[in-house]
């Protein structure tokens, strides 16, 4: 019996197995042809590209960037930022040209009575530390004794540079420590209506002496001129100054036979050399504006010795 059982089992078994059918699928050719349809389809399907022009993220990749390509392209030296020098930065200050009176003449004519002269001095500044100068004036000269009588009179001009010397604390100070020349011209006329030269060796017998006179003449006078003196601005725009002047005579005026008593300008006439002092007020007239340094400048360190 349990035979006969086992038996209907196996074949109910087969009977089952004949008439299973698996589920529907596609073949790798037919899958094939979807997929490449379906390629297609996205190829035809128009793609939306997001705007991204004002993206903050965009802006800073963008500007990181630009950067580092800028870190990497080699500068010229010439375009490279230089570093801030407080010696180099530039003030703009008041310029002008300074007009002045040499008020020591009046001392002269308080010991020579006999002479008249008046100075007018104007510089302009043309660098921060050179200056364009001029020196110009007039002078009448008459003197009586009982050797002679002199009459003369004269202009005179002086022209030349001047140079600073002085170190200021900073761009607005405008006091001058200074040296200078010049080149000097005066036209004069001169004459000497009487003289006497009193001895025996030229008299006549029963005179005391020879009487005669020099006619009026005109002669021109050259010389070069070097100095040294000071400025201080006491008040705004306001100058007090002195300084020492030596004149070398250019032509031999002074070896003539009746030189000048005084050359205008250049002081007395019998000599080649002459020194002289002067003491100025002056007054800066603004007419525009200059750029000068508002700092010193430092002097380089020496490097130190190789040991």
């Amino acid at each position: 019996m349990l035979l006969c059982l086992l038996v209907a089992v196996t074949v109910h078994a087969q009977v089952n197995k004949s008439q299973y059918k698996p589920p529907v699928s596609l073949d790798s050719t037919r899958r094939t042809q979807q997929l490449h349809q379906r390629d297609s389809l996205e190829a035809l399907r128009p793609k939306v590209v997001p705007d991204t022009s004002h993206h903050p993220l965009t802006d800073t990749t963008r500007r990181l960037r630009a950067d580092s390509t800028r870190r990497i392209q080699p500068r010229d030296s010439l375009h490279r930022p230089q570093p801030h020098n407080p010696a180099d930065s530039m003030v703009i200050v008041d310029n002008g040209l300074r007009l002045g009176i040499d008020i020591s003449r009046f001392v002269v004519k308080y010991f020579q009575p006999y002479r008249t002269d008046i100075t007018f001095t104007a510089d302009y500044r043309w660098k921060p530390d050179l200056y364009l100068a001029a020196e110009f004036g007039y002078n009448n000269t008459q003197h009586s004794d009982t050797n002679y009588t002199y009459k003369g009179n004269g202009m005179f001009i002086s022209v030349g540079v001047d140079k600073n010397f002085l170190k200021r604390n900073n761009g607005f100070e405008r006091h001058m420590f200074y040296g200078g020349a010049r080149y000097g011209f005066a036209h004069m006329s001169y004459e000497i209506p009487a003289y006497t030269i009193y001895g025996n060796y030229w008299a006549q017998p029963g005179e005391n002496g020879v009487t005669g006179s020099y006619p009026k003449t005109s002669v021109n006078v050259h010389w070069i001129e070097l100095l040294l003196g000071f400025k201080a601005e006491i008040f705004h725009n306001f100058f007090l100054g002195w300084s020492i002047h030596d004149r070398i005579m250019i032509n031999n005026v002074a070896g003539s036979a009746f030189p000048p008593l005084v050359v205008p300008g250049y002081g007395t006439g019998n000599k080649r050399n002459q020194f002289d002092m002067q003491y100025t007020i002056s007054y800066l007239i603004p007419l525009n504006k200059i750029a000068v340094p508002a700092f010193p400048k430092k002097k380089k360190p020496k490097p130190e010795p190789k040991r």
